[in-house]
């Protein structure tokens, strides 16, 4: 046995004794092991899977997660922790705020990298939180996607190889993955059952045998949620006729008037038919790029031939003054409600995107560039009513989210995005547009939270997130044929999402609104890769504004419970009770003990594993650097 594991595990148990005298007295909630398989070149340059120690313990905490190793630890490792340990508090309807996350990973490899232990991470999680214990004659590989789906890896053949080799019964893997038929041959020789899975949900039942899947409630529009909708559409809808009826000559015989009057009417009609079948919010959506194109008319129809510039500068200066004042009233407005906090904060963050529209038109204004301060200037002024419409609907009263409040979930946010963008990055989609997108909107956040506009930061962080998340989710899409499956996975996510919220008595308006809103991409027929991007990307959206909903109201989250189903199986699996090794009852020992112990196990294994190659002239595994 190495000294330097000691050594290592005292070093991780003191750094957790100064968490613990730095953040209070903590419990130890559970602790679970589990291996997790990577690969590594051999010394004849072919790839072999070799296998891994992973120790989870929880505590009572504040949300952080800390992860140590043996071996060194890549980025792209770190960042499937804090993703992984969110994702088991998600699938659990629980809080992570609650809990402390120390994962420790032992390994013989010379460095440990690559996403591909995220569900594993995951299973350590789901199991402590949940208090079902893990069978460990089962095992996996795959990465934790945001929706609860478990990723695309790469060399699922060699890694199921290098179960078969530890024992392992039962070899999980990902459903969008292939296994070659050479591995099957090997692994079924070795007593080994490898079986695909698509989501956290099913890999965790055959870990466990029990069932978490939450009960579907597609019915999600309430009462309040369509009052409140169609309200703001009734609203819009006067606004966007008032528009009309005020551009001087609707019948133009400039082109340029012309087209913008001509798409802004066809919309129209596309909107009454979306408000008649009860899609308000739909429809309202739609009347931002209608009335900004008759408001666009109706100054082009009034430009003066000369002073063009005076002109401009007169609205952008008179925009100015109502949004200053639509802001006042905003501050002013207090809510009585949980459930229409959210409301506020939407307000606030439509009025933040009307000023940055407000100063593009400014912007190009000076530049000389008249036709986007037109643009800018109609989409600034279009985007202040919406914040209008959507104070105006506020019950009066009192709230207790207070302003430091605002500081602090704009930090928890900026954190948030920052990790995903990281995870994101790392992960090298091939989609540069997306990912500048994602880091936009990352870098707004921080621009606006260092300005004071917390509201705005903690929207233009979620909006980061959603990206990456979508990024992340498509990671796994090898060919149109998993459209159905990544597609059907993400939505159930987010009805879970907003089913989970409206149990807790809150209504997730943004959440609803963006779930419909994004199906409208997804229901076309033949479904392109840009129309299913706009898909995932609503359904993320949908899933971090509801999320968002909750934490503003502090609302009491109702915990899944599992329910004892057996998955049939060609070969069963080891019954629980006769494999649980051990269970660690402290900190100290959690982290020292059974890294101690599982680092022997894994060195004889190792030992008996390498006599057998020698007996059967097999090259012996290469001390290169390995990649999950």
């Amino acid at each position: 046995m190495k000294t330097y594991t000691v050594i290592a595990a005292l070093l991780i148990l003191l750094f957790l004794v100064s968490q613990v005298k730095a953040q209070g007295v903590q419990n130890v909630i559970g602790s679970a092991s589990l291996y997790i398989f990577g690969v590594t070149n051999s010394s004849n340059g072919t790839l072999v899977g070799v296998p891994a120690l992973l120790n989870l313990t929880i505590t009572n905490g504040t949300g952080k997660v800390f992860l140590g190793s043996t071996p060194l630890t890549q980025t792209d490792t770190q960042a499937q922790g804090v993703l992984s340990a969110e994702l088991a508090c998600q699938l659990l309807n629980l809080n992570c705020d609650n809990y402390n996350f120390y994962y420790y990973i032992t390994s013989s490899s010379v460095e440990v990298g690559g996403p591909s232990a995220g569900s594993a991470f995951t299973m350590a999680a789901m199991s402590i939180l949940s208090g079902k214990p893990l069978n460990t004659k089962v095992a996996m590989t795959g990465t934790a996607n945001p929706d609860g789906s478990v990723g695309i890896v790469g060399d699922v053949s060699q890694k199921s190889e290098a179960a078969a080799n530890m024992g392992i019964k039962t070899f999980l893997y990902p459903a969008t993955d292939n296994i070659s038929s050479s591995a099957l041959s090997y692994d079924e020789a070795h007593g080994e059952t490898p079986i695909s899975v698509s989501s956290e949900y099913e890999a965790f039942q055959y870990f466990t045998g029990y069932n978490l899947t939450p009960p579907i409630n597609y019915s999600i529009q309430t009462p309040l949620y369509l009052a409140l909708m169609k309200q703001t559409y009734v609203q819009f809808n006067s606004y966007q006729n008032g528009i009309y009826s005020t551009v001087p000559n609707i019948n133009s015989s400039n082109s340029t008037i012309q087209q913008l009057i001509s798409d802004a009417t066809s919309d129209m009609s596309a909107q009454k038919s979306e408000a008649a079948s009860g899609s308000y919010y739909v429809a309202a959506s739609s009347m931002i790029t209608s009335s900004s194109d008759l408001l666009q008319a109706k100054i082009l129809e009034e430009l003066p031939t000369s002073n063009q510039k005076v002109f401009i500068q007169s609205l952008i200066s008179s925009e100015n003054t109502t949004i200053n004042g639509i802001a006042d009233n905003i501050s002013a407005g207090y809510v009585s409600n949980s459930s229409t906090l959210i409301l506020k904060f939407i307000a606030f963050d439509r009025l933040m995107q009307a000023q940055n529209y407000l100063n593009d038109s400014a912007s190009s204004l000076a530049s000389g560039n008249m036709q986007n301060a037109i643009y800018y200037y109609s989409l600034a002024a279009v985007k202040a009513q919406t914040a209008y419409f959507w104070v105006s609907i506020l019950p009066k009263g009192r709230s207790n989210f207070s302003q430091s409040s605002y500081e602090s979930l704009s930090n928890y946010y900026l954190y948030k995005a920052s990790s995903y963008n990281d995870y994101a990055s790392l992960l090298g989609v091939p989609l540069p547009s997306e990912t500048s997108e994602m880091q936009s909107y990352l870098s707004s956040a921080e621009t606006r939270y260092y300005s004071g506009n917390y509201i705005s930061s903690i929207f233009a962080s979620i909006e980061s997130i959603s990206v990456a998340q979508m990024l992340i989710e498509e990671n796994s899409l090898v060919n149109l044929s998993t459209f159905s499956q990544i597609g059907n996975q993400s939505s159930m996510a987010t009805l879970n999402a907003i089913n989970s919220a409206e149990a807790s008595g809150i209504t997730p308006f943004l959440g609803i609104s963006y779930y419909y809103f994004g199906n409208q991409f997804y229901n076309a027929s033949n479904i392109s890769n840009s129309d299913f991007a706009e898909y995932l990307l609503f359904e993320t959206e949908a899933r971090g504004f509801t999320q968002l909903g909750v934490r503003l109201s502090n609302a009491s989250l109702v915990p899944y419970t599992p329910s004892l189903q057996p998955i049939p199986i060609s070969k069963p699996i080891v019954p629980l009770e006769e494999e649980i090794s051990f269970i660690v009852l402290g900190i100290a020992i959690g982290v020292v003990l059974s890294g101690i112990v599982f680092e022997y196990r894994l060195f004889r294994k190792m030992k008996k594993l390498k006599i057998n190659m020698k007996k059967t002239e097999r090259k012996t595994v290469g001390k290169k650097k390995g990649k999950k």
